[in-house]
């Protein structure tokens, strides 16, 4: 049996990166002009691995650029709680890469003195003068940069916290645009949402993300499925004769770690079967797909429950549903339609004329999220609030009476979402 190539639970080795060409192109060519450059990406898409890979002499090389001249850190923020210990442990591994400068090394040991409380942004300006001087300059992998600025809601009740965070933001976004100290600093972070959705509102002046190049992981396409998952160069995926290749394919969408995932389990598990399969990757994935409709607006989950509806006739876990003008919904609401396929949710499958799940894992859950709706008696009427169907209190006292179908056709009307 050859060698297990997959690596569904941690991120994929540089030497067996694959895809992402695009990316990697504007990302090293913004690290040459020391630039600042923002990945987003929902889970699953990659971006642990993708900054592995950058970090890399190889990566370097295959690019023609010079591997020596780069003091590399990378840090997963997910374990940094405050500005201070976020540089503190930046500093730490930066001083591990200064072995023979010890100019630069007491500088940095200088300032992770215990004594010293807070370090400030021009302390850190000292620090890229010295590696500037030595011909280098730092760059920084930020995986999880999310986990440290946090989300608007999460600074709501504390201004203290939110005042500190812009300082920390502001500072970084000093230290890339003023002064030559820029010249020798480059940072590329990871995150689960767009800059500008995170973070502390901005009271005024200039945003302390503007300075950064957007770079949105999207899901692999079919032909980077076949040429890297279906290539016995790369990742090869060796589906059982009982399995077809178009309902793996159902499950996994373009998702990376899905079809890692699959590859994994064709290979320790030959007499797997589809239904098998499915429930293992739901069971290990859920919490990730459950993140994704968290975070959705209620517009977007409105409009993916309507598209179950429409995908499926009507018919859902056995209950019938009835929404007038469905396909008039989609057509006032197609921008948010195209929010919903940039964020890799759907594709609009025009042959049918419908619009389809990337996972039917993600598909299975928003069913869920409706079915659990239906169920609850107390959430029928919010139900169909959020399908712009009036409701007094008359039809739902008459509602408590009939069955759910009936009840639809009762409170019938002209569909006036959006």
């Amino acid at each position: 049996m050859p060698a297990n190539k997959f690596f569904p639970y941690k991120p994929v080795p540089p030497e067996n990166f694959v895809g992402r060409t695009s990316e990697l192109y504007t990302i090293f060519d913004q690290i040459n002009k020391r630039g600042h450059i923002a990945i987003s990406g929902r889970s699953c898409m990659g971006k642990s691995s993708l900054l592995k890979y950058i970090e890399s002499q190889n990566s370097w090389n295959e690019k023609n650029l010079d591997f020596s001249t780069a003091l590399i850190v990378y840090k997963d923020c997910g374990d940094l709680s405050t500005p201070h210990i976020f540089w503190q442990e930046v500093l730490k591994d930066l001083k591990n890469k200064t072995h023979g400068n010890a100019d630069l090394q007491d500088k940095i040991e200088d300032l992770l003195k215990p004594e010293k409380s807070k370090i400030e942004v021009r302390d850190i300006r000292q620090i890229l003068r010295k590696i500037g001087e030595i011909g280098k300059f730092l760059l920084l992998l930020l995986d999880n940069y999310n986990d440290i600025i946090r989300t608007p809601e999460e600074y709501s009740a504390d201004s203290e916290k939110s005042r500190e965070m812009l300082t920390f933001l502001s500072g970084l976004r000093n230290l890339a645009i003023q002064g030559e100290e820029g010249k020798y600093f480059s940072t590329v972070v990871a995150t689960f949402q767009q800059l500008d959705e995170l973070g502390p509102k901005i009271g005024g002046g200039s945003p302390w993300y503007n300075h950064y190049i957007y770079v949105d992981l999207k899901l692999f396409s079919q032909e980077d499925i076949e040429n890297y998952f279906f290539n016995q160069k790369y990742f090869f995926i060796s589906i059982p004769e009982n399995i077809q290749k178009e309902k793996v394919l159902e499950i996994t969408g373009g998702y990376p770690t899905l079809l890692q995932q699959v590859g994994e389990a064709f290979y320790t598990k030959q007499d797997i079967d589809i239904n098998t399969l499915k429930t293992t990757l739901n069971a290990q994935n859920k919490h990730i797909f459950k993140d994704i409709w968290i975070n959705l607006t209620e517009d977007e989950k409105k409009l993916l429950l309507l598209i179950v509806i429409d995908n499926s006739t009507g018919e859902i876990n056995g209950k019938s549903y009835l929404v007038d003008d469905i396909k008039g919904v989609f057509e006032r609401n197609n921008n948010k339609l195209t929010t919903l396929q940039n964020k890799g949710i759907i594709y609009n499958q025009k042959e049918q004329g419908k619009y389809k799940f990337s996972s039917s894992l993600m598909q299975d859950l928003v069913i869920q999220e409706f079915g659990e709706e239906i169920l609850d008696p107390k959430k029928r009427e919010i139900l169909f609030e959020k399908f712009g169907i009036k409701i007094t209190a008359e039809v739902l006292d008459k509602a408590k009476k009939i069955p759910l179908l009936s009840f639809i056709k009762l409170v019938k009307s002209i569909f006036k979402f959006g």
